[in-house]
């Protein structure tokens, strides 16, 4: 690698070979700072290297009337000297690095800190082409003295700071972020009212940050200027739409309130921010003025004292604070109406403000302005109750002074079944009986509403007491002990009104609605008479007492085949029913089964017949003690007939067809029965 040194210097034959090299050098060395100094300042570096991904503050720059003056004119220090200019140019640089590793702000100088900076951008840059031979040309309405602005080291970008950078007119946000759909933003505009009331004020006190500037209108606009903001004369400013001006949304760039504008709308006006740009500047603070930014100004204060103006015509703080809506609000309401009547009307709109509230969603209840409150209310407390009255607004007593005077009786007193209506219980055991009656139901709703009439204690009051005669509703014991309602049927029967209300909860499976004596056969059949006992009944004589009173025969007795079946190897009814359940017949036809003296009278003869019966009833019949009449109280001659005459045929007498049988067979069968005699004595008797 080859060496450098200064030995070549001082050699008589190498120096002349050294200075020339050098020479060269140094020109390659200026040439190339030149041509970097020229290119680093032109619009094309600016615009599509350094500031490329900030297209909104391109095109800001391309709009202004300032367009044709280069970047350097302004953002670079005046006729400064090589030294500082390398300075700025390698300060510079930083912008380019950032750009180059993303981390570049948007929007770019986010707060106007260049503006602000009377060391970056004084009002030397601006004098450089406006001179003070140039006619300055404010705005219409507009009083401006520049000198004193400058007097007070006010300088020139403190209030123009978006002149070379326009964003006013038709401007449209630029999307500066693909990626994260980022766009850019209007930035604040130091030239509206709001801005000059960062140093400008009402009262002798100077603005925070700011400078003591004067607050008469005259001091800034002729007397021939409309001091009335436009937005004034909108119909509906007064009352509503000054409250609404008052506590709107403000723009970022102007100061100015967004009616009508969500916060996010708002917010879009302000600065964007994306994922690894903040829009916050990254420079030093530097000299210059340090104001409160333009959003942070009253927009009200610009022409009003706004403690004093809004005190004197309100009388009270504004706007109201949250103790004034939960606290202070009913004691000024009785004092100060005159002033809630100037926002809130509430006697051009009877009342209407207080009582959407009062009477509408402090009571949960949607307050219907066409009706009277009178009207309304007592359908309201019945559905929520006194609570949103009571404790809020009235006492008691109020209550009670106003029904005591109008003595009104509620619409829902007046229903047919306010009182009581049909009880029942549908599952027992499982599913209690309910209140239907609708006092009942309103009253398990709000109580407290019942007793601003009838006295406080709830169910436990007198005047409950006084109806009910016991503790309501029913405690949890009082399933257990209730058997006193059959002594105080009346008492029960204030509220039950339904007559199978018991049966339904002491009846299994009952029946809603069917009475009892219609349904107990089936249930009797199916699960015996005992669980009649176990719970209710004493014994089995309250059953006969009954079926005898009422001359009751049960549905299964009317059978056609209950006492009797003719049929041939088929019991009667009544046989088996005695079979299935031999205790049912016990209750009303006595004890002892079929040896029961009401089985006896019919059958005479033990039933069933005992074993061996097939082979003594011969011997019953010769000692009388059976008769044909005894055996046809159950079966018909074929019974006999298919037992001792072989070949007999059902529904045929035997003597019809008997001769036949006799032919073929013979007559020595008959004798096992009959003596010889009995055949002469019968075919002589009828003389066949």
């Amino acid at each position: 690698m080859a060496k450098i040194s200064l030995a070549g210097f001082k050699d008589p034959v190498r120096r002349p070979r050294y200075l020339i090299w050098t020479g060269v050098a140094v020109l390659v060395l200026a040439a190339f700072v030149v041509v970097a100094f020229s290119a680093t300042s032109t619009y094309w570096f600016c615009a599509e290297v350094c500031h490329k991904v900030q297209d909104d503050s391109i095109a800001a720059y391309d709009r202004s009337s300032h367009s044709m003056v280069s970047c350097m004119s302004c953002h670079e220090p005046v006729n400064a000297d090589p030294i500082t200019f390398t300075l700025y140019k390698a300060k510079a640089l930083g912008e380019l690095v950032l750009t180059v590793t993303n981390n570049y702000e948007l929007p770019l100088n986010a707060t106007s800190h260049l503006a602000m900076d009377s060391d970056h951008m004084g009002s030397k840059q601006c004098t450089q082409c406006h001179s003070a031979n140039r006619v300055i040309t404010p705005s219409e309405g507009i009083i401006i003295d520049h000198e004193v602005h400058e007097e007070e080291e006010v300088h020139c970008t403190a209030c123009h700071n978006r002149v070379a950078h326009n964003e006013s007119g038709a401007w449209e946000p630029v999307l500066l972020n693909p990626e994260d759909n980022v766009k850019s933003v209007k930035h604040a505009n130091f030239m509206s009212m709001t801005a000059c009331f960062r140093c400008h004020t009402l009262t002798n006190e100077a603005p925070e940050g700011g400078l003591k500037a004067p607050g008469k209108c005259s001091a800034c606009h002729p007397k021939e200027f409309d001091l009335k903001p436009s937005n004034h004369d909108d119909k509906g400013f007064y009352p509503k739409g000054h409250a609404e001006l008052a506590t709107a949304m403000v723009d970022r760039s102007t100061g100015k309130p967004v009616l009508g504008a969500e916060k996010e709308s708002h917010e879009g006006t302000g600065a964007a921010e994306a994922d690894g740009h903040e829009a916050e500047s990254t420079e030093e603070e530097a000299e210059g003025l340090h104001l409160v930014a333009v959003d942070e100004v009253n927009y009200c204060s610009t022409c009003h004292v706004v403690d004093k103006f809004c005190m004197d015509c309100h009388g009270m703080d504004m706007p109201h604070s949250e103790e004034f809506e939960t606290k202070t609000h009913p004691e000024v309401a009785k004092t100060k109406m005159d002033k809630c009547d100037l926002c809130h009307q509430v006697k051009k709109t009877d009342y209407l403000f207080c009582n959407n509230c009062h009477h509408g969603s402090a009571s949960n209840w949607k307050y219907d302005p066409k009706v009277e409150w009178q009207t309304q209310h007592a359908k309201t407390v019945s559905t929520n109750g006194v609570a949103g009255c009571l404790g809020k607004c009235h006492e008691q007593k109020f209550c009670v002074d106003c029904h005591t005077k109008l003595k009104p009786v509620p619409t829902s007193h007046k229903d047919a079944k306010w009182l009581r209506d049909k009880l029942t219980v549908t599952k027992y055991g499982s599913t209690p009986a309910a209140a239907s009656g609708k006092h009942a139901l309103s009253a398990a709703k709000a109580i407290d509403s019942c007793e601003v009439c009838h006295g406080s204690g709830g169910t436990d009051s007198k005047f409950c007491k006084s109806c009910h005669g016991m503790e309501m509703p029913h405690p949890d014991t009082f399933k257990k002990n209730h058997v006193s309602g059959a002594k105080t049927p009346k008492l029960c029967s204030n509220c039950h009104t339904f007559k199978e209300l018991c049966s339904d909860c002491h009846h299994k499976d009952a029946k809603n609605g069917v009475k009892w004596t219609k349904q107990h056969p089936v249930a009797v059949a199916s699960g015996g008479p005992n669980q009649c006992f176990e719970k209710c009944h004493e014994d089995k004589q309250f059953c006969v007492d009954c079926h005898v009173k009422l001359n009751a025969v049960p549905a299964s007795h009317n059978a056609k085949d209950w006492t009797r079946n003719l049929a041939l190897g088929k019991d009667a009814k009544h046989s088996a029913a005695y079979k299935d359940q031999t205790g049912s017949c016990d209750y009303c036809h006595g004890a002892n089964g079929v040896e029961a003296k009401f089985c006896k009278n019919c059958h005479v003869l033990p039933m069933p017949h005992p074993s061996g019966f097939k082979d003594t009833h011969k011997a019953d019949f010769a000692a009388k003690k059976l008769t044909k009449k005894s055996c046809t109280n159950c079966h018909n001659d074929f019974f006999c007939d298919n037992c001792h005459h072989k070949g007999s045929v059902e529904k045929q007498e035997w003597r019809t067809y008997h001769p036949t049988i006799v032919k073929k067979s013979g007559a020595e069968p008959c004798f096992e029965c009959h003596k010889e005699t009995f055949c002469s004595y019968c075919h002589v008797r009828l003389n066949s």
